[in-house]
């Protein structure tokens, strides 16, 4: 999937506008100051009505294209296999993803490689050599140094990733959650479509797939085992 996408725009169209957008946009308001008009909402289940919040038309996919088709395009859901569904098929029309980041110095460091599409929230400090890959969402407590974050993984609220550290595709990391260091040469890595639960502390390599849970963190067969076996020693 080819995408392109842009870091100065003006205007801009969001993709969703439910809860999770509605934060996005709360969020980056901050960023823009007024300087980005914010022109329709794009909801595919149910449309044709002004956004009850955000003042604006909520309009189909189609609608987008033919009306707003030279406007970036925000893709603000919160679930990662979502986002990549609706970028390949905006990529398939010829848009442009936005990318919602303030490249301030002392906060976001100058050598910060950004696929488009990304959403970081402008209060999350970025360390140096961090890469964040296509559609990619930070909403994240602080980034460390020497991470690479996989295509539309997730990093939500409040969590916190140390130094050296690779987090693959589509992989969600809960609220509140931590990433432990990795060692230089040798990341701590979090398996491509891995959930790491909310709080969930993470000291060692997690699979693909897997969904992890509790401090230190266990995989969710393991926590529910672990528990059974509280219950029966009670």
């Amino acid at each position: 999937m080819a995408v392109q996408g842009v870091e100065d725009f003006d205007e801009v169209v969001l993709y969703g506008g439910r809860g999770h957008s509605e934060m996005i946009v709360m969020v980056l308001q901050g960023l823009w100051q007024d300087r980005v008009q914010l022109r329709a909402v794009v909801d595919d289940l149910d449309h044709g009505f002004i956004h009850p919040t955000l003042n604006v038309p909520v309009i189909s996919g189609a609608e987008r294209l033919a009306r707003f088709a030279q406007v970036p395009v925000l893709v603000s859901m919160g679930d990662g296999r979502v986002r990549a569904r609706i970028a390949a098929r905006l990529a398939d029309e010829g848009a442009v993803l936005a990318t919602a980041l303030h490249r301030r110095p002392g906060h976001v460091a100058a050598n910060l490689r950004v696929g488009p599409g990304c959403i970081v929230d402008p209060a999350a400090p970025v360390s140096p050599n961090v890469v964040l890959g296509t559609g990619v969402q930070v909403l994240a407590r602080v980034i460390g140094h020497d991470v690479t974050v996989g295509d539309f993984a997730t990093l939500a609220v409040g969590s916190i990733l140390n130094g050296h550290i690779a987090v693959g595709a589509f992989a969600s990391i809960g609220s509140g959650a931590i990433i432990c260091n990795g060692r230089p040469g040798r990341p701590l890595q979090i398996g491509a479509g891995a959930v790491i639960g909310v709080g969930a502390v993470i000291m060692r390599d997690v699979p693909q797939g897997a969904r992890m849970m509790g401090n230190p963190a266990m995989t969710v067969r393991e926590w529910v085992r672990l528990q059974a076996m509280v219950r029966g020693k009670g």
